[in-house]
């Protein structure tokens, strides 16, 4: 029997009613705005529509650009945060994603969209892309869309591998009208590679329109002694994270001068530099481009798979804890050392490095280092809340040890509140 004391669905409040309809996918959401006035008031709620994210690659490409454009037309003037995404593309598909985007990005126009975020990952027109012809129009359609933004604050077109003419011209784009409001700018392998793209004079005055950015994610061949000037004055006080990638098919032996990132340093006092060093073993590659100038917190080094080249690997560990004895925070080494002994070096490293929080090693080490770090650890002698590290090429007698040793110590640093984590390349060590 009903009675008046009831509680009633039309008597929910607005807040409680919006909460609920986020928690539901779009179908759901429809089938509720027609249950009453109320619910279906709700349904056009602009903070329910703020973020979207469309996949406009592969075989479901065309059924997906026309999702994308309804969406566009009934709730693009709430849109914020946009998301696209074009998954494994074909040159069918590729040309699908052009018309795809063509339609998106009038239809965004139509409804006056203003975004705060745009996110478009792993274009990579460099690789699937065949064509200069589709390439241009691509490039064009960003542009064009990009040039009505006026307040974007973050930009994401990592892995774009754009031209550079048509990284430069989108990039413009986006400074066009928000130059002065994007705080974080994701740029990385942006253009494609093998580009030297410090010496392009169209780059310089590009970048340099960007003036408040907090975080930037670039290449080193993007960057030079002029380009860090540029970013000392239009970004004096302001950049908190340079996040650098160095990858072996970009240009990457020019140097950047020790007085160029003290001049930087000095503008932008609070400025957080990390390498991502990707494929480059040679220490007379590395070692230049860690500048001790630089303050550098976060060092991430992948050798690759030459293993018969005289890396010198044991100097580059060295040079880091040299350069950034009272900076390093953060370092992840991936060596592919057969022939190279390092284990003496990084012991050495961990101890000068009295800021270094964070560990992660994956290379030929021998289990009496694991167990120098890890009494290291146990005994509060070097101050690490991370210790990753994987053992490669050990025998069997040595993957006992290790396992061991992951016993020993697993439960006393989960009580230290440390991340610890000890593997081998063979077998996966559970000390559970």
């Amino acid at each position: 029997m009903r009675t008046n004391n009831q509680p009633k669905w039309v008597n929910l409040p607005d807040v409680v009613l919006i909460e609920m309809f986020k928690l539901l996918s779009d179908a759901d959401r429809l089938r509720a705005s027609q249950v009453c006035k109320s619910w279906s008031l709700a349904f056009s709620t602009p903070c329910l529509w703020r973020s979207r994210s469309f996949e406009l690659g592969g075989y479901r490409a065309q059924i997906n650009g026309n999702k994308a454009s309804q969406f566009a037309e009934g709730f693009g003037s709430y849109l914020r945060n946009l998301s696209i995404s074009c998954s494994h593309p074909s040159y069918y598909t590729c040309k699908l994603f052009q018309k795809s985007i063509d339609q998106l990005f009038s239809t965004l126009k139509e409804a006056e969209t203003q975004l705060i975020e745009f996110e478009m990952c792993r274009l990579e027109l460099e690789r699937y892309w065949k064509y200069d012809t589709p390439k241009e129009k691509l490039v064009g359609l960003f542009a064009k869309f990009l040039k009505t933004q006026r307040r974007i604050k973050c930009f994401d077109m990592s892995t774009a591998q754009l031209p550079a003419y048509g990284g430069c011209r989108v990039l413009d784009a986006v400074a066009f009208q928000s130059g002065s409001s994007v705080q974080d700018m994701i740029i990385e392998d942006f253009f494609h590679s093998r580009l030297v793209l410090h010496s392009v004079k169209k780059f310089h005055k590009t970048i340099g329109k960007f003036t408040n950015l907090k975080y930037l994610a670039l290449n080193y061949n993007c960057l030079s002694d002029s380009i860090l000037e540029i970013f000392a004055k239009s970004l004096e006080g302001k950049l908190t994270f340079l996040n650098i990638k160095v990858f072996r098919y970009d240009p990457h032996l020019h140097r950047i001068s020790g007085l160029a990132w003290k001049r930087l340093a000095r503008a932008c006092p609070q400025m957080r530099v990390s390498f991502w060093i990707e494929s480059i073993g040679l220490h007379n590659e590395i070692a230049p481009i860690l500048v001790k100038e630089a303050p550098v917190k976060d060092v991430h080094v992948w050798t690759g798979y030459d293993d018969d080249s005289d890396w010198r690997l044991a100097d580059t560990v060295n040079h880091i804890a040299e350069s950034y004895t009272s900076t390093l925070e953060t370092v992840s080494f991936e060596l592919d050392n057969t022939g190279e002994i390092v284990d003496e070096a990084l012991l050495a490293l961990v101890v000068r490095c009295k800021r270094l929080r964070e560990l992660n090693v994956n290379a030929m080490i021998a289990v009496q280092t694991v167990e120098e770090l890890c009494e290291m650890v146990r005994h509060r002698k070097i101050d690490l809340t991370l210790l990753h590290l994987t053992c490669c090429g050990l025998q069997n007698e040595e993957w006992k040890l290790l396992a061991s040793l992951a016993d020993i110590h697993a439960q006393t640093f989960k009580e230290m509140n440390i991340n610890f984590n000890l593997t081998c390349d063979l077998y996966i060590i559970d000390p559970a």
